[in-house]
């Protein structure tokens, strides 16, 4: 599934004009990666905190569920929403219990077990102080859909408003850039959902039926990313990627709807190290033409006899505004 094609500039900003990234300087954007399972009875008072984080900051803040361990097994008959990629993340995550989080993988005072995952009630406390930080990179994306050839097309810019970081050592940091699809308004079961997050209940085969939010489908730039630098990089530069990824019908069995797929699209220091920003995007729908001018017949109208005509010849006896009448061989319009 990960057939990609893609391309890479690493250009001053003065020979290649950037159409999606901001070039000002701003703070970091959040990536929060919340481990959850179908089973975990606390997990879905998780989804809300996390919900309304990113409400609190909609442009800031992106959320990616993982549905990883124990308590994401499925019994029989169930969904199995656990993709290898969201093991994998976990396991570098040190968690300790559920449900559990990660913001931009930052190694925090209240993590649990020395490692970047903390309880849910730290997240929007790390969120900040990730927000109050400035970023030295930028990103933007723009997705879209090709009917033709049933590919998502993912375009990424970055542009960097400071040089990278340079360790003790004398050692620049290497960014890598990864790419994530997630889906909206997947149904399935949920342990607590109707204790604690009520408002995702929905009518379905479970009972209760659950309609699971930003759901980690897959990562069409692999597990940890791709290199974007190999050397120090100054403020100026400019990187573009593409990424060509065949839509699926499902993946394990669960229907990738595109009406509720957005990529998440964030910056590492090294191959799984912290993350500097991020952003997310839908898939970009074109605005529809405007619609073709309305032609106007020109008629003929009776004899001056005082009534008033449409511009077809039709007697009006009640006036719209803003039309055009005929009355006495005079157009008019009524406002």
């Amino acid at each position: 599934m990960k057939n990609l094609l893609l391309s890479i500039l690493l250009l001053p900003l003065t020979t290649f004009a950037q159409l999606i990234v901001d070039t000002i300087p701003s703070n970091k954007n959040v990536i929060l990666e919340e481990f959850t399972g179908i089973h975990c009875v606390f997990c879905p008072d998780g989804h809300v905190i996390a919900q309304s984080i990113q409400n609190t900051y909609p442009d800031d803040v992106f959320v990616l569920n993982l549905h990883t361990g124990g308590y994401a097994t499925p019994s029989p008959g169930e969904p199995d929403f656990r993709i290898t990629e969201s093991d994998s993340i976990a396991d570098i995550s040190n968690l300790a219990g559920y449900p559990a989080g990660t913001v931009n993988r930052h190694q925090f005072s209240m993590t649990q077990g020395g490692g970047t995952a903390m309880g849910r009630g730290d997240w929007l406390a790390a969120a900040s102080e990730i927000l109050a930080q400035p970023s030295y990179i930028n990103i933007g994306m723009l997705m879209q859909y090709d009917s033709i050839t049933n590919v998502l097309i993912i375009d990424v810019e970055l542009y960097y408003t400071d040089s990278t970081p340079v360790d003790g050592f004398g050692f620049s940091a290497l960014n890598y850039l990864n790419v994530a699809l997630i889906q909206d308004s997947v149904l399935g079961p949920q342990t607590g959902g109707q204790t604690y997050n009520p408002g995702a209940i929905v009518s379905g085969p479970w009972q209760p039926t659950y309609s699971h939010q930003h759901m980690l489908r897959a990562m069409p730039t692999g597990q940890w990313g791709e290199a974007v630098t190999n050397s120090p990089v100054g403020p100026g530069n400019f990187v573009f990627r593409r990424y060509v990824y065949p839509v699926p019908g499902d993946i394990n069995d669960i229907l990738f709807e595109l009406d509720h797929i957005k990529a998440v699209g964030f910056v590492t220091e090294s191959m799984q190290g912290e993350i500097i920003t991020g952003t997310s995007v839908g898939i970009f729908q074109a605005p529809p033409p405007p619609p073709p001018p309305v032609a106007i017949i020109e008629v003929t109208p009776v004899i001056n006899d005082g009534i008033v005509y449409d511009i077809y010849g039709r007697v009006v006896k009640e006036l719209k505004k803003n039309t055009i009448y005929i009355k006495n061989n005079k157009k008019f319009i009524k406002f």
